[in-house]
């Protein structure tokens, strides 16, 4: 459920998250699954990072051998002298004993030579004589190359272990959508059993009263199990329009006029409004076609819902006033009703569905929650104001004006606080 709410002058709030904490088992599959994820996240940078380290050992291993087969090539120009004059490495000639094998196939190697420790062979070639090494020990070199790989295996163990708690506080980031919905799936499942409870038990006692001959006849107790059938269908009808809004596929965006739909919305819940003694008019009529882009079925259910939340909480003899218009980049319409107006408190929970707020009394709480998540869908905002005094409220719909529209320039009257740029 999204939709955008202000109270006031505020634009662009988003309705407030429920703020209870995960619970129980809920919780507990939380943490399992951050956990599951930054273990799996561990693994994988280790191993990245390993192979990372292997590539960059492999790379200067060749770059050391390379260097020593050079120093070789260099003391035997030179006659068994270090071509840099450092008299601490020792060169010498060997003749190895014949079918010795040359492993790299180049005349060159490194091996574990006795007590000579690690050294570098260089096969000096010669003709019409024994072939000839030239020999100079590695150890140096060679430690310095183990410490160059655990400096990388190091890396690539603290990579692991650094990611570990990293990838749990990037899970719980990633899956705090996913339980947010659950939580809020969950609150709404609780409060919708909690609306059919008590027409239920209400139907119940009805019916043990009656059967019993306790003070209530048939005729009374068949009366209230009407009514309270009526509630019933009246919240299973609000909670299917909320369904199908949240879950209808979203069809290609369309141009429509949503001056006229403005007024077939007035006129569509003209009935209902004459019947509680409402004055429910266009004021003033629209003058020309307001051009928006969405879907004739989402501003149908975002329009009726908000007309019909406004006639249903506007006392007898109240009058709410629909208004159209556009502005630069927005085509708006504002519902004024004369109900028991809107806590600026509560103005950032209105889209929640069963909220009503601290003035709300009756109704279900689900209007405003269908016509935010309508407006949604058609990537417009909903924008809530408190009436003078503390009476009365507006709700404000906008929805983006088609390309066409925008060029032809805006109302000279536009929604307050809005302007000409939208």
């Amino acid at each position: 459920m999204t939709g955008e709410a202000a109270g006031g002058r505020r634009r662009g709030a988003a309705p407030r998250a429920p703020g209870r904490a995960p619970r129980g088992g809920q919780a507990a599959l939380l943490r399992r699954t951050r956990w599951r994820v930054a273990a799996r996240a561990a693994l994988l940078v280790t191993a990245v990072m390993g192979l990372l380290a292997s590539a960059a050992y492999v790379t200067a291993r060749r770059i050391v051998y390379a260097e020593l087969r050079r120093r070789l090539e260099l003391a035997a120009v030179h006659g068994g002298s270090d071509p840099d004059g450092d008299d601490r490495i020792a060169y010498e000639l060997r003749s190895l004993p014949a079918g010795d094998p040359d492993p790299d196939g180049e005349g060159f190697f490194v091996r574990n030579d006795g007590t000579a420790g690690p050294t570098a062979f260089l096969r000096l070639e010669a003709p019409d004589q024994p072939a000839q090494w030239m020999a100079m020990p590695v150890a140096a070199d060679l430690d310095t190359l183990r410490a160059f790989l655990a400096i990388l295996g190091g890396l690539a163990v603290a990579g692991g272990l650094v990611a570990l708690p990293a990838g749990y506080l990037l899970a719980g980031e990633a899956l705090r959508p996913l339980d947010l919905a659950v939580r809020t799936r969950s609150e709404f499942v609780a409060l919708a059993s909690h609306r059919l409870r008590t027409p239920l038990s209400v139907i119940r006692t009805s019916a043990d009263l009656a059967l019993a001959g306790a003070g209530l006849d048939a005729p009374e107790a068949l009366q209230t199990i009407r009514e309270q059938t009526e509630r019933m269908e009246g919240l299973a009808a609000r909670l299917s329009a909320l369904a199908r809004v949240e879950t209808r596929p979203a069809g290609p965006p369309s141009t429509l006029d949503l001056a006229a739909a403005a007024v077939a919305a007035v006129r569509g819940l003209g009935p209902a409004a004459a019947q509680a003694h409402v004055d429910l008019r266009c004021e003033p009529e629209p003058s020309r076609p307001v051009l928006v882009v969405a879907e004739p079925s989402d501003v149908d259910d975002a329009l009726g819902s908000i007309v019909e939340n406004a006639v249903q909480f506007t006392p007898a003899a109240g009058t709410v006033r629909v208004a159209c218009g556009s502005s630069a980049s927005w085509g708006w319409v504002e519902v004024r009703d004369e109900g028991p107006g809107i806590d600026p408190d509560d103005v950032l929970d209105l889209t929640r569905p069963f909220f009503q707020g601290r003035r709300a009394r009756g109704g279900l709480g689900l209007g405003l929650a269908i016509a935010a998540a309508a407006v949604a869908r058609a990537r417009g905002r909903l924008e809530f104001e408190p009436g003078p005094e503390g009476r009365g409220a507006t709700v404000r719909l906008l929805l983006p004006l088609a390309r066409g529209a925008r060029l032809r320039g805006t109302d000279a009257w536009g929604p307050p606080g809005e302007g000409r740029d939208g």
